[in-house]
Order: structure tokens, then sequence, then C-alpha cells
């Protein structure tokens, strides 16, 4: 299990202009409140999961099944 910081270090060397979180049961979502106007490219939101702090884009991680089987809620 990663710590908050970790994450965040992790989803600043992709995005270096991430200034939101979202916290899931399973994973960080990070992102900035720009990526409205877009949709996907370097526009995605970096989602790092807590359990290895592997990171992946919201599309895949939601699209693949990945973000069911995590159990990805609100918390």
């Amino acid at each position: 299990m990663i710590t908050y910081e970790k994450a965040l270090e992790t989803a600043k060397y992709i995005r270096n202009d991430i200034t939101q979180v979202c916290e899931y049961e399973k994973a960080y979502v990070f992102s900035n409140p720009k990526d409205a106007d877009y949709i996907g490219g370097v526009h995605s939101p970096v989602v790092v999961l807590k359990e290895d702090g592997s990171s992946t884009n919201m599309a895949a991680f939601v699209y693949s099944g990945t973000g069911k089987e995590l159990g990805m809620r609100d918390i």
C-alpha cells in the first residue's frame, strides 16, 4: 500500500499540471479542472493504484473493468 504523498509524486512525474485529487477505495485519481474542456489525450486524469503504486489513465482504468474489480467508489 502506497501513501498519498508517493501517489502524488508518481502522478506529478507523469503530469506536472495536476491540481486536484479524488480518492477512491483502491486508487487516487489526479486531474486538473481545465481538463473538462478536452477529451482524452494529455488531458486524461492520472490514476495511481494504492496497492502497488502503478499508474494508468482514467479511461483504461474504468473501461478495462479494473475500476469495477477494484471496487472503485468515492469515500
